[in-house]
């Protein structure tokens, strides 16, 4: 997929998860659907590309919405490569792949911006974390990888969308 693509796809997700999905709250929890798209790109690209674009993004929230500069920056990029370095020995064609990956990295991800948040001296209760936004959350970001992977797998099956290793 092209940068302007992947630009354009990543800008949506950031106005439609800022602005719709939030009359979409379940127990006032959305979807972190750019957790998804990094999962998802990084499934498809690879590590660098998968990082690359976790980084970007995550530097746009935190810019955006963040408590801290850095801490999405550094968590999307870093489960962009570790999912990304698996991209070769992942079967592209389940849809269970991007509902484990996805279900994985948010519980990575909360695992790691609570580590975060304590190196920083801001206490958050873990188990208050994972008992009234991860398990949710968790659902549904499996919900929606299933239907964000489907639609990015098919444009990058589309020869003037696919991205070219240089």
């Amino acid at each position: 997929m092209k940068f302007m693509a992947v630009f354009i796809i990543m800008t949506c997700n950031l106005i439609l998860q800022s602005t719709l999905l939030q009359y979409f709250k379940i127990f006032n929890i959305i979807p972190n659907t750019t957790l998804v798209l990094v999962v998802v790109f990084s499934i498809l690209w690879g590590k660098y590309r998968g990082a690359s674009i976790g980084l970007v993004a995550g530097l746009v929230q935190d810019i955006l919405f963040g408590e801290m500069v850095g801490t999405n920056a550094l968590i999307y990029m870093l489960i962009g490569l570790i999912i990304g370095s698996l991209e070769s020995s992942i079967f592209k064609e389940n849809s269970f792949t991007p509902v484990f990956f996805s279900t994985l990295s948010t519980f990575v991800y909360h695992l790691l911006f609570y580590f975060i948040m304590t190196i920083a001296d801001n206490q958050i209760p873990f188990l208050l974390i994972l008992r009234k936004i991860v398990l949710i959350e968790v659902i549904y970001n499996a919900v929606f990888s299933v239907a964000i992977y489907k639609i990015i797998y098919s444009l990058t099956k589309h020869q003037n969308l696919r991205i070219r290793a240089r």
